[in-house]
């Protein structure tokens, strides 16, 4: 009895505030000739006043309680299809204002927590905003029906969708990237994943998510069960689900012209703007009809088999050494050059590799990634496939490697000439499924954490370049074929914590403290790359086997929230065209142990490393590459968009001859990739 009374009074209190808040809210929309973006503004801005009237108002209505009491009891008696009615009411307004609630908060995380920036987004697009709120509720809806208790069903979708807010605007605010449906792959690898990034959450953090949790578990068991019959739940859920269906893949379903109604734009190429424009909630559920490669025009084999014909001709096999050379491909994580900000090294961090650039082929690698996405990195230089013809977001290695059983890259085609083929990565093996995908692209070997022998980590878990380093080295000595070793270091992956290194001899100056500090543990980690490097070449002058290695950074270090430190230093660019090379381009260099022709590379994109090394060791080319070898003529890195031309320069205009180069290698991209491969025995021709 006592118990019954209590979920009585909690009820009543709740069912107060709640019509407190809607009176207040539905007070303000008239006076505010129903502009939400003022009402949220004062709500923000005026939070005592606020409080102030909602304390008068829950008062006032609670003063009645012995009233609303009688009227209770005699609506239970008298008319209780008036409190089903009422019951429906309570639910539709309870999910609706959470509705509202979380796609504000999907906004805010969108602007990066500023919130006249959010309300200047909902006055400029409040259809757009209220589309998200209908789409919201359908879902609160539909989860609700399944699970049965108001309650409990509300609660673990606000925290899922807030969760995923939150990871949208921890990716935007570090990477300068949105979050996309395809990032979910990775949610077998948390284990791997949260090392990296909990050093970013405060323990105030944390303590509020508890404190949530504890409060809403004590609020479930005060109030009263809200049920509904099982032929209404039903019902809804029939209903929801069409809805949510529709919604979703909207351009195909009877709510396209509501959602176009609502200043809902398709964008396909450029999701920065999707994500502004459209805001987060219809920018993520755009991605997910989006096709990660759409299928170029009249794909057929006959359309193949003609393109294929103009890069059939043979190239310069002469052999530059009596032995095949071993070639390496060492991809360094967040590999950069610090001495491009403004401010102050007391020694250069990448002394010996600036040196050997000097010395050695050169230049600057393109990357299609900022702060992450190395698999990407990775896929071009082994494949030759551009990300540009993919939909922003893809990640290969999940989407679409994993579809065909072979798809012919360098690694296949040096085993069809007589090569033993390794990869190593010093990371969890199944992270971008890379024990999966490694056998796809022909791989013999794969080594990861688990079966190196060398695994020496720094102080902040990872395993050392140096490490990797005499990995390769053990690989490479006494092996009766050449070797193609592709290693992916892991040392300098963020975040960058003092705590990783025991000490740092390399001063930094010029910025605030924790700048500073970042920068420092950055540095360090990049000097002892640096040793790494000149410790694998004085090694492979030793051994004496002729050897080629290619080495390149995947992508620039996240230094700071929003770019922070880049900005501080000066380094940061207003013009986005500017940025498009700034933040993507990494140091690449050549070494080699034989003698092969001095190359200035200058900005090239990954996809064109196999075609330069087989160029360097004068070794015969499938004919895919001469494809390659033409189009690197006339466009030497791309990125998305964005082209890079032969004078170095940002490409305004193509010309028919660049177009058509693209055509064609966008549609043996496809068909190699996700198609039938009706090129692959002519552009990869195995040997008998």
């Amino acid at each position: 009895m006592k118990k019954h009374f209590i979920q009585r009074i909690a009820a009543f209190i709740a069912v107060n505030s709640l019509f407190s808040f809607f009176l207040i809210f539905i007070g303000k929309m008239f006076r505010n000739e129903f502009k939400i973006e003022y009402i949220i503004h004062w709500m923000q801005e005026d939070t005592t006043k606020f409080a102030i009237y909602f304390f008068i108002f829950f008062l006032a209505l609670f003063s009645t309680f012995k009233i609303q009491l009688k009227i209770y009891n005699k609506l239970k008696n008298q008319y209780p299809w008036v409190l089903v009615l009422s019951k429906y009411l309570l639910i539709f307004l309870l999910l609706f204002g959470l509705s509202f609630i979380i796609n504000y908060y999907f906004q805010y995380f969108q602007t990066l927590k500023d919130p006249l920036l959010t309300n200047q987004w909902i006055g400029e697009k409040p259809k757009a905003f209220f589309a998200g709120v209908l789409y919201l509720l359908i879902l609160f809806l539909l989860i609700f029906v399944l699970v049965g208790n108001i309650y409990i069903s509300s609660f673990i979708t606000s925290i899922f969708l807030l969760t995923i807010g939150f990871i949208h605007y921890n990716k935007l605010n570090l990477r300068g990237e949105p979050l996309y449906p395809g990032d979910y792959n990775q949610i077998s690898n948390l284990k791997d994943v949260i090392p990296m990034i909990r050093d970013y959450l405060s323990i105030n953090q944390v303590i509020s998510v508890v404190f949530i949790f504890v409060l809403v578990g004590i609020v479930m068991f005060l109030l009263p069960k809200l049920k509904i019959a099982i032929w209404m739940r039903g019902l809804i859920f029939v209903i929801s689900l069409i809805m949510i269906y529709s919604f979703t893949y909207f351009p195909n379903t009877f709510m396209k012209s509501l959602v176009e109604k609502s200043d809902i734009e398709i964008v396909k190429w450029n999701q920065i703007y999707n994500y502004q424009t459209n805001g987060f909630l219809f920018g993520f559920v755009l991605n997910l009809q989006n096709k990660v490669f759409e299928e170029p025009e009249g794909y057929s084999k006959q359309k193949v088999e003609k393109t294929v014909r103009k890069y059939l001709t043979s190239s310069d096999s002469s052999r530059r050494n009596e032995k095949s050379p071993n070639i390496i491909y060492l991809m360094s994580e967040t590999f950069w050059d610090p001495t491009k900000l403004n401010i102050g090294f007391s020694e250069d961090p990448i002394r010996n590799i600036r040196q050997f650039m000097t010395n050695y082929s050169s230049g600057q690698i393109l990357s299609s990634n900022f702060g992450g996405g190395t698999a990407n990195v990775e896929f071009e230089a082994l494949t030759g496939f551009t990300m540009s013809f993919l939909n922003e977001g893809a990640i290969p290695y999940q989407d679409l490697v994993p579809q065909q059983t072979f798809i012919p890259t360098i690694v296949s085609d040096l085993e069809n000439k007589g090569y033993k083929s390794l990869a190593i990565h010093p990371g969890s093996k199944v992270f971008y499924k890379r024990n999966l995908v490694y056998k796809t692209l022909g791989f013999d070997k794969f080594l990861d954490e688990g079966t190196m022998t060398h695994t020496e980590r720094a102080g902040g878990g990872l395993i050392t370049d140096e490490s990797l380093t005499l990995e390769i080295l053990d690989n490479i000595k006494n092996q009766d074929k050449p070797m193609f070793i592709h290693s992916v270091s892991i040392q300098n992956h963020m975040p960058y914590l003092e705590k990783n290194y025991p000490e740092y001899p390399i001063e930094v100056s010029g910025l605030e403290p924790e700048s500073i500090s970042q920068l420092k543990v950055y540095a360090e980690g990049l000097r002892r790359s640096d040793e790494a490097f000149k410790f694998l070449v004085d090694q492979l002058e030793q051994i004496g086997e002729p050897t080629i290695v290619v080495f390149w950074g995947d992508h620039l270090p996240i230094l700071g929230e929003d770019y922070s430190v880049y900005k501080e230093a000066g380094y940061h660019d207003k013009d986005p065209k500017v940025r498009e090379l700034k933040y993507f381009e990494t140091p690449l260099l050549i070494y080699s142990n034989f003698d092969t022709e001095h190359y200035d590379l200058n900005t090239i994109s990954p996809i064109y490393l196999a075609p330069i090394v087989y160029e360097m060791m004068g070794l015969e080319k499938p004919p895919f590459y001469n494809l390659l070898d033409q189009l690197r003529n006339e466009i030497p890195a791309m990125k998305g968009t964005a082209k890079v031309g032969s004078d170095q320069k940002l490409m305004t205009k193509l010309t028919k001859k660049q177009e058509q180069l693209l055509e064609d290698y966008k549609l043996i991209e496809y068909d190699l990739l996700r198609g039938k491969q009706y090129s692959m025995k002519s552009l990869f021709p195995q040997k008998k």
